[in-house]
């Protein structure tokens, strides 16, 4: 009988855990997505509430991501400065405007907004700052900030005028919001659905086009591969110790 293999098991071990791993990590990513689907749904009928109340919310620790709120913006006496974020739409690039709202009674000096699409920046590898008259009265979304990019900075080449990200993560949440005066800022981002009065040249788009929900069959995959690669390893191992 030949000696058991103890460094080949030892990596087939290892290969069943990360691939059972993987399967795991996908039934948790499904009960999110299930979560978001559903807060998602909600949102079509739901009211909008004032940003002051939900925020005050936020500020003890509750869960207050996609909820609609309605915000009334205090001018600034500082010129304010927009920012871009990166953005795909139809399958093209494009760019999200992005500008500050300073609030009144709420547990936070302001508010980062997330006005929507530039129009005529569609297509465009890289945007060009426009002029757009500050925000007043809004109605949209909270959305939580990105997570940190795994490769490179969240912040990108800028434009003349202008900030340009990859993604807003909680650290170029609050470094616009000191650009704009704004020393606390809520970590939330407030995804416009509209505004009055109504900029030109802006397009909303708050809620995500199509939210996939593919993780049951990622889960059955990485689980089949798991089993597959038992049932192989055990046949192998059975012939070969049989010798």
């Amino acid at each position: 009988m030949r000696r058991f293999p103890v460094g080949l098991t030892i990596a087939a071990s290892l290969a069943f855990a990360v691939l059972a791993g993987l399967g795991a990590w996908q039934l948790q990513r499904l009960a999110w997505k299930q979560d978001l689907l559903a807060r998602v749904a909600a949102l079509r009928l739901a009211p909008a509430r004032p940003a002051a109340e939900v925020l005050a919310l936020a500020a003890q620790g509750r869960d207050v991501d996609y909820r609609r709120v309605a915000a009334d913006c205090r001018p600034s006496q500082n010129p304010p400065r927009d920012a871009y974020r990166y953005a795909l739409r139809d399958g093209r690039v494009a760019w999200r405007l992005v500008s500050a709202c300073r609030l009144a009674g709420a547990p936070y000096e302001g508010i980062l907004l997330d006005r929507g699409l530039v129009a005529r920046l569609t297509g465009a590898m890289a945007p060009v700052a426009g002029v757009f008259p500050p925000p007043a009265s809004v109605v949209g979304v909270l959305r939580a900030p990105g997570g940190k990019p795994l490769l490179g900075p969240a912040e990108t080449v800028g434009t003349p005028g202008a900030r340009v990200f990859r993604v807003l993560d909680r650290s170029a949440v609050a470094s616009l919001a000191a650009d704009n005066g704004v020393e606390r800022p809520a970590p939330y981002i407030l995804a416009v659905e509209s505004e009055r009065p109504s900029p030109q040249g802006l397009v909303p788009a708050a809620l995500p086009q199509d939210i996939p929900n593919n993780h049951f069959v990622y889960a059955l995959t990485w689980f089949a591969l798991a089993g597959i690669l038992a049932w192989f390893y055990g046949a192998l191992l059975l012939r070969r110790l049989g010798r």
